[in-house]
């Protein structure tokens, strides 16, 4: 039952390293390639290639677009890195039958001991729960909490109702930008009972170049959440927690200025 379209962002990674792919049948697939060189891919699947390297966000809209083109009922995003059972595609049909089309679908999003998403939003720092902590609930209520992009299904119903995801916001903060709107109408999603293996920001280790270049994404998904309407007091809070975290981990004031220029200032990607 072809009824979704499989979103795949990349960048700078080769298309047949990802092995899922190879297994995901009755759903549709687009890759959408931010590498600089395009690449040769199925021909079944569609193929996007965009060197200006938007971002995810762009990305997903595009796939939004084609969806809505292809007539399918909706669009499920994945990372080239996750790992996840080969049922997931009947464990969200399955959900998408008992539940309807009114609401967003998640897994729950795992690694290195902790559930990443659904996530805690703080006040200083969003924080991932430790496993043994988690507790599942299939509508699961999202106040205090949000999702990550990773895993999302989003029905073309919901979108429609809310919008899509802001381009300006290229990769930081894209996904909470994203269920802020989704949580003004509705309060709750629905948690399928997949689990996907993934790592995150911040939880790399000591890589410095690495972790000071994507802070610039931070600052600037930020900065564009709150002209987007998103909560600037607190935006500045998380800038200003991270920017500090990477200046002590790493013994430099390099963050100091970028947060200056891409959250402060207006230097864009």
């Amino acid at each position: 039952m072809n009824d979704l379209l499989l979103v795949v962002v990349c960048y700078r990674k080769k298309v047949e390293d990802i092995a899922y792919l190879k297994r995901m049948e009755g759903v549709e697939i687009l890759i959408h390639d931010n590498s600089p060189e395009p690449q040769v891919v199925d021909p079944k699947w569609h193929y996007i290639h965009d060197p200006h390297n938007p971002g995810v966000s762009k990305a997903y809209n595009r796939g939004i677009d084609l969806a809505r083109k292809l007539k399918l009922k909706g669009v499920l995003l994945l990372d080239h890195d996750t790992v996840f059972s080969p049922e997931i595609l009947k464990s969200y049909r399955e959900a998408l039958s008992t539940y309807g089309e009114d609401y967003l679908y998640a897994p729950m999003v795992a690694g290195n001991g902790k559930v990443y998403s659904p996530f805690i939003e703080g006040k200083i720092r969003n924080s991932a729960t430790p496993v043994a902590d988690f507790v599942y609930s299939p509508v699961y209520p999202l106040e205090g909490k949000s999702l990550i992009n990773s895993g999302l299904l989003l029905p073309l119903k919901v979108v429609d109702a809310i919008g899509g995801f802001y381009d300006t916001i290229k990769l930081d903060f894209s996904d909470i930008a994203f269920i802020s709107k989704y949580k003004a109408y509705k309060k709750e999603c629905i948690l399928v009972e997949e689990t996907l293996l993934h790592g995150l920001s911040g939880d790399e280790g000591m890589d410095k170049e690495r972790e000071l270049s994507r802070f610039r994404y931070y600052c600037n998904g930020a900065r564009e959440f709150g002209k987007a309407g998103g909560p600037k007091g607190k935006l500045s809070v998380f800038v200003l927690f991270r920017m500090l975290r990477l200046v002590v981990k790493y013994k430099t004031l390099r963050p100091l200025p970028l947060a200056l220029q891409y959250y402060g200032g207006e230097k864009t990607l």
